[in-house]
């Protein structure tokens, strides 16, 4: 389990020295992703960042329209999107909103930067 972490690690941030986005802001997203897998009790295959791409009027608008939606009074003024593959966890009895014992593919995050620099997780999923 360490060599894949170690090798997703350094997958990001080779991904994020060829793209706008940071090794930080990278870092940020990958901690934040693998934390909420984790509460889920999910397992994280594969994380990787989407592409400079993303980050355009059309997603930025999209992450304001979310904001207004939750009450943000600051405005967005980029975007980065992730991508993970993860596991479900099993069936222990429980009612749970994933298929037990499943992978799931190109589950999307989103998240939204400040000008300060700040970034927010705003929504994720197909």
């Amino acid at each position: 389990m360490k060599k894949f972490f170690a090798t997703l690690a350094l997958a990001i941030m080779f991904a994020a020295q060829a793209e706008a986005v940071s090794c930080e802001d990278s870092s940020f997203a990958f901690d934040t992703i693998n934390h909420k897998l984790r509460e889920w009790k999910c397992t994280p295959l594969k994380i990787w960042y989407g592409g400079d791409e993303l980050n355009n009027a059309e997603n930025i608008a999209y992450m304001n329209d979310l904001a207004a939606g939750k009450g943000f009074e600051k405005k967005f003024t980029a975007c980065m999107v992730f991508y993970s593959d993860f596991h479900s966890p099993p069936d222990d009895g429980t009612i749970s909103a994933w298929n037990h014992d499943t992978d799931y593919k190109n589950w999307s995050w989103y998240f939204g930067r400040y000008k300060d620099g700040t970034w927010h997780l705003m929504t994720w999923g197909y």
